[in-house]
């Protein structure tokens, strides 16, 4: 494989994970500590990540790097998105039930969003 054939595939790799994990280019790289644009590149194919990059995915997003790097590997973003889940989920059951129902109103009203972003995206195909 050339090199410009692996900065794609490396590319289209962290677009899938993004996508998949439901944010946006711009909030994935505010949580990653840069620039929208770096990551538009990135997805392009026209750069690659560097090492302090790929090490804040890991942590962040508990994407597997062997797997964004080389195809080979976990293709789930894992255990830190994992780790926050549980925390949620346990820090929910703590909550009185004013809190336990703010929380679902909320996630609903994110849930609904995002599949309104779907559908407007879907129809501009």
């Amino acid at each position: 494989m050339n090199m410009n054939a692996s900065k794609q595939s490396i590319g289209q790799r962290l677009r899938s994970t993004r996508l998949e994990l439901g944010i946006s280019q711009c909030n994935f790289a505010n949580e990653l500590m840069t620039a929208p644009n770096h990551i538009c590149q990135i997805e392009r194919g026209r750069c690659v990540p560097g090492s302090k990059l790929l090490r804040r995915m890991r942590v962040r997003f508990g994407i597997d790097i062997n797997w964004l790097l080389s195809g080979q590997g976990n293709t789930e973003p894992a255990s830190q998105l994992k780790c926050e889940i549980d925390a949620l989920v346990n820090n929910y059951r703590r909550a009185d039930a004013h809190t336990q129902a703010l929380l679902i109103s909320t996630t609903r009203f994110l849930a609904e969003n995002r599949i309104r972003r779907k559908e407007r995206d879907a129809g501009q195909e």
